[in-house]
């Protein structure tokens, strides 16, 4: 029939008419579909602005009420005139001024950095923190206030001498007056925002394809992204000159949304169906030629049983054809549709599994399969955006999979996360693929050259039944990375005769808590330096590793339980999960470890301090209790300690209360010169630190029970 050209004349008319139908209705899609993209796209631009400007405005709207708040504070205005007055300030009102701002901080409800308070004619700033000394006296910012840069606060203010980190890093900077009741400025308050969290919860709202940019008058403080003709740009409503401005991507118009596909494939099953139509108007209008030329070529040529059995035999060879095409079915289709993920991970129901093996869609052309899976490994914590590293690795493989795919071997891939991918590679004939993986490793290795890739490979498979066993044993070969590194490729081996223990020191939890206790790093290298390489020459199984690890981490934690018993200080190590060499491993436990003996150091240094600060008040007390001027307000202020601290110290060290151990000792010393008979009782009543002989002689008898001069007589 399709030999004729009448036939074909015919037909390709009607298709000829169709088919303009359909580029016409295509065009017509497309020019919609545009105008829709354009409309969304602003929109969504708008929506973007308003959120971007809402992290802004709500940053400083939250550091205008700390502002507002700390201005009426009584504590801080407190600290105002005590600079004045040049008073120094007792401990307990720092800490209150520290409490004060850290209450104002939390109560905004927004994460800040730091809050920093300059006082004029001081030399001190006061922060969240604390306390700290300025080399010279704050020097007001040139900027009208308030304002907002992006600056640290030692080149904001001109500070040369603090090393504090806050005060080194950059920051986004809000700075405003600090009044008296008057209305007078009186310093400046500047509250730290970190760039970081800000550039975080912008780019959120933004994704990878818009850009943005932050200026206060015309300088811009924050920039991401490109810039573009697209511009969409706002005013803020609580900073005068901070402008926001959003930047739309090329060709973000161009896209294509679910109405488009679903209305292109509406056009396309009407093209279709017309052109069956086409076909039956068309055969049925050459239906009586294509019977005359049968009648023709039958007379002529060939007897009607010999033309049966022509026919015949085209209809059994074009159905052959078509079965076979039907089994030429590889597992792409149903990693495609979900049924791969299933059967990975063992959740397919055995009906529909059953179906598909009974079928034989899976394995009679291909009946050979071989599972691997490729590992990135990347320096650091690098910031892994999901779905764009997604796509990224997607490309990638969707070209590995054009490369290596031919006649006779056929791959698929399937994305199980951002650090592992599988391989399924599907052929007819059993032999070896050693050299298709090192080539397909070479290929990821060089494409992706900002990470370690390693592969793991399963054995040769026939069933496909077997597919989870299939990645279950490529993750397994992986484990090679333990012992051999990263940057290979490792194949699943036979390991029944490798059954060998591996080494660990009696010993270790004494050794290991004996350096800690000692703060010796050397040895803490050395003890774990030896088991690593006994470990790593004894060339076991990775499960021997694993035990190994798993051994090892349960001796460190109870090793740091018996340890903090000894202090008040908490130790703990985080166990090593996840993929990685054997030596990763161990360097992680090792720098773990020392970093347990800078806490335990700095903790020594600490009740060190203490106890000679204890000591040193301890002496000073008993040198001079018979002064008449000694008080805990002038203890405080020697010792730059609270009353509390005061109060603690004594009932811990002598069992009494700081005026009862005073009062004590004063009695013990005029009972003393009592006994020697060489003073009045005025006199010893002022050397012993009373000028007031009513007090002396009131405490005198309640501690020794009867008056001095009862006392005095009884001495003789």
């Amino acid at each position: 029939m399709f030999q004729s050209k009448l036939f074909l004349r015919l037909f390709m008319t009607y298709i000829l008419v169709i088919f303009s139908y359909m580029i016409l209705c295509i065009a017509f899609l497309l020019y919609k579909n545009h105008q829709i993209s354009e409309m969304q796209e602003k929109r969504r631009s708008e929506i973007q602005l308003v959120e971007v400007s809402s992290i802004v405005e709500q940053r400083m709207m939250t550091a205008q009420n700390i502002v507002q708040n700390l201005s009426y504070s009584t504590i801080m205005k407190q600290l105002y005139m005590n600079t004045k007055t040049g008073e120094i300030l007792d401990s307990y009102a720092l800490f209150s001024i520290q409490n004060e701002m850290k209450n104002t901080m939390a109560s905004s409800g927004l994460s800040i950095y730091k809050t920093v308070l300059f006082v004029e004619d001081s030399e001190k700033a006061y922060s969240s923190g604390g306390v700290i000394a300025l080399t010279d006296s704050y020097t007001p910012l040139e900027q009208e206030l308030p304002c907002i840069m992006v600056n640290t606060v030692n080149g904001a203010f001109q500070l040369n001498s603090t090393k504090r980190y806050s005060f080194n890093k950059d920051c986004l900077l809000y700075c405003d007056a600090y009044t008296y009741q008057n209305g007078s400025d009186i310093g400046t308050i500047c509250i730290l925002f970190d760039l970081k969290s800000l550039s975080n919860d912008i780019l959120k709202v933004l994704g990878d394809d818009y850009g943005a940019r932050i200026l206060y008058q015309d300088d811009v403080i924050f920039a991401c992204g490109e810039e573009t003709d697209k511009m969409y740009e706002s005013e803020s409503v609580k900073m005068p000159g901070l402008i926001y401005r959003i930047y739309a991507p090329e060709g973000a118009a161009s896209g294509m949304d679910y109405f488009f596909y679903i209305t292109l494939l509406g056009i396309v099953v009407i093209s279709v169906v017309f052109l069956g139509l086409a076909f039956m108007v068309s055969r049925k209008y050459y239906m009586p030629i294509d019977r005359l030329e049968q009648m023709i070529s039958t007379n002529q040529n060939t007897s009607a049983d010999e033309m049966e059995k022509i026919i015949c035999g085209i209809q059994d060879l074009i159905g052959e054809k078509n079965r076979y095409r039907e089994k030429m079915l590889t597992i792409t289709p149903y990693a495609k549709t979900g049924m791969l993920h299933s059967m990975i991970a063992g959740n397919a129901e055995a009906d529909n599994v059953g179906k598909f093996l009974d079928e034989n869609y899976l394995d009679l052309i291909r009946p050979y399969f071989i599972v691997s899976v490729v590992n990135f490994a990347y320096d650091g914590t690098p910031d892994l955006r999901e779905e764009s590293h997604k796509r990224e690795i997607e490309e990638l493989f969707r070209s590995v999979t054009d490369i290596f795919s031919t006649d006779e071997v056929h791959i698929v891939y399937y994305f199980r996360d951002i650090y592992n991918v599988f391989l399924i590679t599907n052929f007819e004939t059993e032999q070896e693929m050693d050299d298709l993986f090192y080539q397909i490793h070479r290929y990821v290795s060089t494409a992706k050259s900002n990470s370690y890739v390693t592969m793991g490979v399963d054995v040769l498979r026939d069933d496909i039944g077997e597919l989870k066993q299939a990645c279950e044993g490529a993750l397994k070969a992986l484990d090679g990375i333990l012992t051999e590194g990263r940057e290979s490729v490792y194949f699943l081996e036979d390991t029944e005769e490798r059954g060998a223990a591996y080494y660990f020191p009696a010993n270790f939890r004494e050794k290991l808590k004996h350096c800690l206790l000692k703060q010796d790093k050397e040895e803490i290298h050395k003890l774990l330096f030896d088991i690593y390489k006994t470990n790593l020459d004894i060339e076991g199984m990775s499960e021997m590793y694993r035990s190994l690890i798993d051994e090892f981490h349960l001796s460190v934690m109870k090793t740091l339980r018996e340890i903090t018993e000894l202090n008040t200080v908490h130790l703990n190590i985080k166990k090593y999960t996840g993929l990685a060499t054997l030596q990763e491993i161990f360097d992680y436990y090792d720098a773990a470890l020392l970093s347990v003996i800078d806490t335990l150091h700095e903790q020594a240094e600490q009740v060190e301090e203490d106890s000679r600060l204890e000591e040193d008040i301890a002496e000073y007390i008993d040198a001079h209790y018979c002064d008449e001027n000694l008080s805990m307000q002038s203890l405080t202020s020697r010792f730059n300690v609270s009353n509390k601290y005061l109060s603690l110290l004594c009932k811990e060290r002598f069992g009494v209360t700081y005026l009862q151990y005073i009062q004590s000792r004063r009695i013990g010393k005029a009972a003393e010169l009592l006994r020697e008979k060489n003073y009045s009782l005025t006199e010893i009543g002022e050397m012993c630190g009373y000028t007031n002989q009513l007090t002396f002689r009131r405490n005198f008898k309640s501690i020794m029970g009867v008056n001095p001069s009862v006392y005095q007589k009884k001495s003789e």
